[in-house]
């Protein structure tokens, strides 16, 4: 992969995830001023009002500044809610917690009684794995935080994990991550990929017929020149698929047929998940809608549906 590939790569990447908000807004049927692709564009303002947001709250400040979060906290709820922690796309090397349609998503999660935290994570390729990774583990233990529980009106023990593109591979890596109770530290209790990428090893070259663009986006994220195993030893230790055992939590993964990231990724990670007998649901959906633009009515009313299951 040339940088000049890269770049034209990054360009039309930044095309696609300005275009995402429009998508998002009619697919989920809200005011255009929820889907804001940019912070400077977004109203910090719910547009229900059985929602309160409250947009720029610092959750933590490791190297490279200040990380911060949008909370989306449904105004009705009688009793602790259960939390989801949204994680944005945009290949690693742009994107936000507002934009791509995150924040209709994070109101969406308010409007149906679940408190959704829309985060940033740091970037490539100034930052690289598994800094993200981190970034999101600190983020769950920051909505943990008792002082963060009652602010918000949480139970600590009912939080899961939303992603798209990027934002998705980073779901399944912390979902697969440690052992033992899903309730508490940085582990949550469900989780929701879509278009993630599962295994980055050089196996992964032959789960279908992975594009420029993908290839692009992972090594940004792991920050190798290549995949080949010699120069990229961390690919295995990024790779969800490799870390799923019987403790993980159940998972819906979603992924287009012929999209960005090849369909035998979301496949091979859910018989991974099934040998382990960890629930899974796998939807494959037609065509090549890619992350947040899979989450059409289907599929939106099934991750409504999981969480509330799961998040019992």
């Amino acid at each position: 992969m040339t940088e000049a590939s890269i770049s034209r790569t990054g360009r039309a990447s930044r095309r696609a995830g300005r275009a995402l908000a429009l998508v998002v807004c009619a697919v989920l049927a809200l005011p255009l001023v929820s889907c804001a692709s940019t912070p400077s564009a977004a109203d910090p303002k719910a547009t229900n009002s059985s929602v309160e947001v409250t947009p720029g709250l610092v959750y933590s400040s490791p190297e490279g500044g200040d990380l911060k979060l949008d909370a989306c906290i449904p105004t009705d709820a009688a009793e602790p809610t259960a939390a989801v922690v949204l994680l944005h796309g945009g290949g690693f090397t742009e994107g936000d917690r507002t934009g791509g349609g995150m924040r209709a998503v994070c109101e969406l999660f308010a409007a149906h009684g679940f408190a959704g935290f829309s985060i940033d994570y740091r970037l490539a390729p100034e930052f690289v794995y598994p800094s993200q990774v981190d970034d999101v583990e600190a983020a769950i233990t920051w909505i943990r935080e008792p002082e963060q529980a009652e602010r918000f009106g949480i139970d600590p023990a009912r939080i899961g994990l939303f992603g798209s593109s990027a934002g998705a591979i980073l779901t399944q890596t912390v979902a697969t991550l440690g052992t033992g109770s899903l309730q508490e530290g940085r582990r949550v209790a469900a989780a929701v990929s879509l278009s993630g990428v599962s295994l980055m090893t050089e196996e992964a070259l032959a789960l279908g017929t992975p594009s420029d663009e993908a290839a692009a986006m992972i090594l940004n994220y792991l920050g190798c020149p290549t995949v080949v195993a010699a120069d990229c030893p961390q690919a295995a230790d990024a790779s969800a698929l490799l870390s799923v055992d019987s403790s993980d939590p159940p998972m819906i993964l979603v992924n287009g047929s012929d999209e960005l990231v090849p369909v035998e990724q979301a496949e091979s990670m859910a018989a991974a998940l099934k040998a382990a007998n960890v629930p899974v649901q796998l939807s494959v959906q037609d065509g090549s809608k890619h992350g947040i633009q899979l989450l059409g009515p289907r599929i939106r009313a099934r991750v409504l549906e999981f969480f509330t299951e799961r998040l019992s």
